[in-house]
């Protein structure tokens, strides 16, 4: 489906979005009803919110109970991330509540026939992605064998990591990322990892990772043959997927590794400049393989911006280095603090949104 929305990461944006919209609406329905029942009992209208005897009601009081403790668990709290994935699941069983809650309450669905079926088929459709996803994904979902071939240290909390494929290879774009898991103790969940290997060689997949998380700080003590199942690839991140073949790139940190992939694959067509941005130059490791890159190659030019000399980096300054913005795109990668900030000042520069592209995973 992430070819309707543009990348696997703004579907999940979307997600967010409808979801909480309709969550407000789910939290109105039952107080506008109890608000009936207070014209005539105030006592009435607090036992209608409550449990009772009538199943078809007490269905939508489960559905609704179990979506305010998981919504509650994923906007107010900070689980960790593999105990938030399995609470999650449950909103599958407040989905099945709700169902058999609008079907047996005795509503518009039972008397008018087109919105029945309308409400059946999304019903089975909502259940049997949710077991497909859900129940069976170790069974169904298609994942690729690879096995860990090296983790070497490039820097302060980075490392390069090295998987060699165990049968049929994965077939990727540059800038696109996967699912990585690794069937070693302690690593017991999925993750997705920007692939920073370039898309010339489909053989063996490098992913450039840095220390930012519970998981990610494991990641140096993997054991060399270690198994990996990969699922993917997504994403839309990619110079390939605009018009404009004079562009900007901006790398904020680790979020330089999309642009490692792409970089190598620029032909004479292209105009590139990247800027990468790092708050020290003690973070700047892999500059010189971009660097070395680009002197083989004309058309990407490399712009280093350490923030502790340079300050931030501004949409401003980005102009001006780069001889104006006008029908050129500008693909952003790095710390959300980061995208927020350039892309509002690029809209302020009356840059149209659809020329600005960044690769994400926050959901605001």
């Amino acid at each position: 489906m992430e070819d309707y929305f543009g990348g696997l990461n703004k579907m999940y944006v979307l997600h967010h979005l409808t979801g909480a919209t309709a969550f407000v609406f789910l939290l109105f329905h039952p107080l506008f009803l109890a608000g009936h029942y207070i014209l005539f009992s105030l006592r009435q209208a607090a036992l209608f919110l409550l449990p009772s005897g009538h199943w078809p009601i007490n269905f939508g009081i489960a559905a609704l109970a179990i979506m305010i403790i998981l919504l509650i668990l994923t906007f107010y709290t900070n689980l960790h991330y593999p105990v938030w994935k399995t609470s999650h699941r449950f909103l599958g069983l407040a989905f099945f509540f709700g169902g058999l809650h609008a079907f047996f309450i005795g509503s518009d669905i039972a008397s008018n026939l087109p919105l029945k079926i309308y409400m059946v088929i999304l019903t089975i459709l909502g259940l049997v992605t949710f077991i497909y996803r859900s129940v069976f994904h170790k069974i169904l979902v298609k994942k690729f064998n690879y096995q860990l071939e090296q983790v070497i240290p490039l820097g302060e909390k980075v490392v390069e990591i090295t998987l060699k494929p165990q049968g049929k290879t994965i077939q990727f774009e540059a800038g696109q990322f996967i699912f990585v898991e690794f069937l070693q103790k302690g690593f017991t969940e999925s993750h997705p990892f920007s692939i920073s290997s370039s898309s010339t060689d489909q053989t063996n997949l490098k992913l450039t990772i840095k220390a930012l998380g519970d998981y990610t700080s494991k990641l140096a003590i993997l054991k060399i043959g270690t198994k990996v199942k990969i699922e993917g690839p997504f994403g839309r991140f990619s110079y390939k997927n605009c018009h404009n073949k004079n562009q900007i790139w901006i790398a904020g940190g680790i979020g330089i590794t999309p642009f490692l992939s792409m970089a190598p694959t620029i032909n004479d067509q292209y105009k590139i400049d990247l800027y990468c941005c790092f708050k020290t130059s003690a973070e700047n490791f892999l500059l010189n393989k971009l660097q070395k890159i680009a002197t083989q190659n004309n058309q990407l030019r490399i712009i280093s911006w350490p923030s502790n000399k340079k300050g931030r980096l501004k949409a401003e300054v980005i102009a001006e280095m780069s001889q104006g913005l006008n029908n050129k795109d500008i693909f952003i990668c790095g710390p959300p603090a980061m995208l927020k900030s350039l892309k509002k000042q690029f809209i302020k520069l009356k840059i149209p949104k659809k020329l600005i592209h960044s690769e994400e995973f926050t959901l605001l």
